[in-house]
């Protein structure tokens, strides 16, 4: 088997969309992810490169997933946020969890170079990312450390103690692009698993809404989103309720600090924008008491 052949394409292709971002003009409207290009193939590069190649590449996008364009700028940047907040307030170390192409081990240096940082995910991507960084940057800093788990399955809990994450110390757990494409029954033993570390350990998380699965999909984008993803091989499998959310961590005994929705998104970190922002998607910060 070739090591990347099950490695995630969308992992590869949302890194596209913050290369191509990180290009905008308007520095409010920028993606921070200065990294990217650096993480995407020869073939994205030259697409993104090239201002009208680039302009037609996301009107196309834009055409087969409205929203996502903005949602993946609004996404880097808000959770960049809270990851730097939670390292000043004390966190120990950081666990990326399903890290694929996430560059904020190598971009957010200021403030994560002098802790551990965990990055989680199947093995074939890992593989793939390691070249990629190794293309990149020489070599990979002594502080990153990479976890082979497949959340279908082996279990996080023994990935991590494999890889000497410390269960003792405050920890960041960062979990982006990832429930969506998980049973839920994988999402519940997760949060139970990742439940065990410290107090004032956190975990941040995007999460499709439940009923983006209804039929018919109360999202104009939803089933656009359903229909395409399954064609790439990468389908999406459950939600959660943004109602009942803070009673749904707290049976795993997380605290909901903040579920940020699409339009605090797009209010806080795409002002004056008139592009639109994934509607069915929001990002949840959770602390263990």
């Amino acid at each position: 088997m070739h090591k990347n052949s099950h490695r995630s394409r969308t992992a590869e292709g949302v890194a596209a969309l913050r290369a191509a971002a990180a290009r905008e003009n308007d520095p409010e409207l920028r993606n921070p992810d200065h990294l990217a290009e650096g993480l995407i193939s020869w073939k994205y590069r030259l697409g993104i490169r090239i201002a009208p190649v680039r302009a037609m590449l996301l009107w196309s996008i834009e055409r087969r997933m409205p929203g996502l364009y903005g949602y993946v700028t609004a996404r880097t940047k808000h959770m960049d946020r809270l990851l730097i907040e939670d390292v000043c307030a004390g966190a120990r170390q950081v666990v990326v969890l399903g890290a694929g192409a996430d560059s904020r081990a190598y971009r957010l240096t200021a403030d994560l170079a002098t802790i551990p940082i965990y990055e989680v995910d199947h093995p074939a991507t890992g593989a793939w990312k390691q070249d990629m960084l190794g293309r990149l940057l020489g070599r990979i800093p002594d502080h990153v450390h990479f976890v082979s788990a497949d959340f279908g399955m082996r279990t996080l809990r023994s990935a991590l103690d494999t890889a000497g994450v410390d269960r003792t110390v405050p920890t960041v757990f960062l979990w982006e692009g990832v429930t969506p494409y998980l049973v839920s029954d994988d999402i519940d033993a997760t949060l139970d698993a990742l439940a065990c570390f410290a107090s004032g350990s956190s975990v941040i998380f995007d999460y499709w809404h439940r009923d983006a699965f209804d039929q018919p999909c109360p999202y104009p984008e939803g089933e656009k989103y359903i229909r395409g993803l399954a064609a790439r091989g990468e389908p999406v499998r459950s939600g959660l309720d943004p109602a009942t959310l803070t009673d749904y961590l707290a049976e795993y005994g997380w605290h909901l600090v903040d579920n940020a929705t699409p339009a605090v998104l797009a209010r806080q970190y795409l002002p004056g924008s008139t592009r639109q922002i994934l509607s069915l998607s929001s990002i949840a910060h959770a602390r263990l008491p």
